[in-house]
């Protein structure tokens, strides 16, 4: 029987995934034409600026600036096994809004959809922003995904808005539209 474990990503722990995490984040353009910051052809120069953006975010984890949650699928039920999802919760500084916080990079492998992973990786990542004291998150999608269609608005995600013209397709070049979310995880004071 198969497990999705959720974890937190550590940088001392699993650098070794990097280039798991690297090809699932090729095989989601590839697979949906999404705006995950990269575009095809996925030359050895494309990917490792890809390992250099990552790297540049795991950075961030040690400083408190960032969390990044992994899904690993073994059958075992261990940490071990492949990389089905990813999902990072930025927390930058500011005193005007110490409770904000940005859910980014949502990603389930296509080999792992259909399974409940993005909504686990989610609320996952809910409870740490909780505890984070980050109680207003934000995030940006495609419009016309999965995500904005279905996963966001089903978790309690409110569209604030779509931005027209927002990306470059990685599919087509043409420009697609951005759709911006925000949910309240606590009450108001």
């Amino acid at each position: 029987m198969e497990n999705i474990n959720i974890i937190p990503f550590s940088p001392s722990q699993h650098t070794h995934l990097i280039p798991a995490i690297i090809q699932m984040h090729i095989d989601c353009i590839q697979s949906d034409g999404a705006l995950l910051r990269f575009h095809p052809p996925f030359t050895p120069a494309k990917v490792q600026k890809m390992e250099t953006f990552w790297n540049e975010r795991f950075s961030q984890i040690p400083t408190g600036r960032r969390i990044t949650l992994i899904a690993l699928v073994s059958s075992d039920g261990k940490d071990q096994g492949d990389i089905a999802g990813i999902i990072e919760l930025g927390m930058p500084e500011a005193d005007t809004g110490p409770f904000r916080g940005d859910v980014e990079m949502l990603m389930v492998s296509p080999n792992y959809r259909r399974r409940g992973i993005a909504n686990k990786l989610l609320k996952e990542l809910e409870e740490i922003a909780k505890e984070k004291k980050r109680t207003l998150l934000q995030l940006g999608t495609d419009v016309g995904s999965t995500a904005e269609k279905y996963v966001y608005p089903r978790l309690g995600y409110v569209l604030m808005g779509i931005i027209p013209n927002y990306g470059i397709s990685p599919r087509d070049g043409s420009l697609k539209d951005g759709a911006f979310f925000y949910k309240q995880l606590a009450p108001i004071c």
